[in-house]
């Protein structure tokens, strides 16, 4: 029963420090949908109407404003919405704007390895200091993109 008890009382502390450090990020942040399926909302709350449904792992949103556990997001067009915190993750994700190529090094004449088609979404894996180009991962393939090639970057941010 004791170790019941202190496991318990371990979870809950877990649990707290995570939502502790989650609250302590920034706004404004990009973020990414955690699920398939996510509710964008006209308020912070279940009460609001759903006015989109985003269905796309993966894609990247801006954290533009927080409430208790709910978000506000906006998207690439611009649209705002919001979210329970439980559907993005701050792992981080690119939308490519236009078809281009990814490379094995992170400059302009860096070997092509695979060509990104539009909206397709990777995983940003890093974005050196000093560099106009980061590392991303589309699942089958993984290369250099220039950083005007995608969204969900800020321009001078670094990703280690």
């Amino acid at each position: 029963m004791i170790k019941y008890i202190v496991c318990t009382l371990l979870g809950l502390f877990y649990f707290a420090v995570s939502a502790w450090a989650v609250e302590s990020v920034p706004v404004p942040r990009f973020v990414s949908l955690r699920h398939n399926q996510v509710n964008l909302r006209t308020g912070p709350g279940n009460r609001y109407p759903i006015m989109w449904v985003y269905q796309e792992k993966g894609y990247p949103v801006e954290v533009i404003d927080e409430y208790e556990l709910w978000r506000q997001i906006r998207e690439i067009d611009g649209t705002t919405g919001w979210v329970h915190r439980t559907q993005i993750s701050g792992v981080r994700h690119a939308l490519v704007l236009e078809e281009g190529p990814l490379s094995n090094a992170p400059r302009v004449d860096g070997k092509t390895v695979a060509i990104a088609q539009k909206g397709t979404i990777g995983r940003i894996l890093k974005c050196p200091k000093s560099s106009d180009y980061c590392l991303l991962d589309f699942g089958p393939a993984k290369g250099w993109m220039a950083k005007n090639m995608f969204y969900g970057l800020y321009k001078n941010e670094i990703i280690d």
